[in-house]
């Protein structure tokens, strides 16, 4: 009988001991149930035996549709074991670093994408996917060549096992009720047009529901990158890109927004700050148009007002823009390490993790939102997934921007942001004298 899995405390004692390195061949006097029989792929004929270890983090739900996909895989193909390690996400980067550097990591790793970076610049760990028969055409070339998801110097290291990003949540029969149409591409210039049309329409509605946080989040940022071509601060420097002029004009684009009432007054907002959106009144009551969003909390928002009929509309792009800003990166990526010993085997089970259609459906959305638009499908299908949640992440998928640099990200950057742009929409600031205390205080954050 195979080996079901071993514990990450195990693994740790082992790697520091005479079982160390990864990947070893199981001995060929371990008889498999098929001998005898060929294995599709490149995994090795039956009369090979193959041991994987598959390191990853997460709650129960997760582990278990894992491990069933495992027991799936292993199935078609019995000469293969896969050896799960798996627990918290507590230390598990810190062990995994360790073990890189050590030649001991697992010959599958799950890893944060915004801590692979790291290990890319401080070692050769990781295998070229599209070195191997690894079948990459379900996934959406604009998605899975951004760095954060996996693409470093065109090898792809790593693949996301999701979708996160945001989107445009539009009550359709009221869009085309005023004459509204966000399917097609629009600026933001376009977006003031459109608050205007709505406040003509019926004056105690409003385009957009946002507040301040919503307002950093889906314009600054995103209006800033498209702008600036580039992300706020510089990746490699750590110093600001983001001129003073440049948060000038950003914040003029805001102060639009309160001025020609395409969102509520700052007043009002202030009654549902955060991601509390969903508890506003003029949501709930159908006085809204379209709610920027994210992948993760559309259904929240739909759920707060059943009664409308929604679709998922367009983002803004600036006119001339080479960044389109939107961003969607995933949760985690999983990356195969250049010490395991049958890379051919360990890309045969990616190939089943992320193609098969069984695998697919006992996956479900246990990594969140799944990465390819087949998957969402099969998610759809089983009633995993909403219809309308498929459409965001098809939409932020093919957008294709990058994301926000680490500091700009950071806590303290966005809480200089936020206060900023509530300075703006009560009128207690100008655009020019915001962007000049909002630059003095980000300058205190270059490292």
């Amino acid at each position: 009988m195979k080996k079901r899995f071993v514990s990450v405390a195990l693994v740790a004692a082992l790697a520091a001991g005479t079982l160390a390195g990864c990947g070893s061949s199981s001995s060929g006097d371990n008889t498999q149930a098929a001998a005898g029989g060929e294995t599709t792929g490149k995994g090795g004929s039956s009369d090979e035996n193959i041991t994987l270890r598959f390191a990853w983090w997460g709650g129960d739900e997760r582990n278990e549709a894992t491990l069933k996909v495992i027991e799936q895989f292993e199935a078609a193909h019995p000469n293969i074991t896969i050896e799960a390690e798996y627990g918290g996400s507590d230390g598990y980067h810190d062990k995994l670093a360790t073990q890189l550097a050590s030649g001991t990591a697992a010959d599958i790793v799950q890893v944060d994408p915004e801590v692979f970076p790291t290990y890319v610049s401080t070692g050769d760990y990781f295998i070229d996917y599209k070195d191997y028969d690894m079948d990459l055409s379900n996934f959406d070339e604009n998605y899975i060549s951004l760095e954060i998801n996996g693409r470093y110097d065109g090898k792809q290291l790593g693949l996301p096992t999701g979708i996160s990003g945001s989107g445009m949540l539009v009550n359709k029969d009221l869009a085309d009720a005023i004459g509204i149409d966000f399917s097609q591409p629009y600026t933001w210039s376009d977006l003031i047009d459109m608050g205007k049309k709505v406040r003509e329409y019926d004056d105690s509605m409003y385009l957009l529901c946002a507040n301040k946080e919503y307002l950093v989040n889906m314009v600054v940022f995103n209006y800033g990158k498209q702008l600036l071509g580039k992300t706020f601060f510089d990746a490699d420097t750590k110093t600001l890109n983001l001129t003073e002029d440049d948060l000038k004009t950003v914040y003029e684009y805001v102060k639009q927004l309160y001025d020609e009432e395409v969102v509520a007054p700052a007043s009002y907002q202030a009654s549902y700050t955060g991601d509390n959106l969903q508890s506003d009144t003029n949501w709930i009551a159908g006085k809204y148009v379209a709610a920027p969003t994210y992948i993760s909390t559309i259904d929240v928002m739909v759920a707060a007002n059943p009664e409308a009929n929604y679709m998922m509309g367009q983002l803004p792009v600036l006119d001339g823009a080479t960044e389109k800003g939107w961003a969607s990166n995933t949760p985690q990526v999983i990356a195969i390490t250049k010490t395991c010993e049958h890379p051919e085997a360990a890309v045969e089970f990616m190939n089943y993790f992320y193609n098969d259609d069984t695998a697919l459906e006992t996956l479900g959305a246990t990594r969140s939102v799944p990465p390819t638009e087949k998957a969402r499908k099969i998610c759809s299908d089983k009633g995993i997934l909403s219809e309308i949640t498929m459409e965001g992440a098809d939409i932020a998928a093919a957008m294709g921007g990058t994301p926000n640099d680490k500091i700009s990200s950071s806590q303290e950057s966005k809480t200089i942001l936020f206060d900023s742009v509530e300075t703006i929409g009560y009128g207690a600031s100008t655009p020019e004298e915001a962007a000049a205390d909002t630059i003095n205080l980000l300058s205190g954050l270059e490292q």
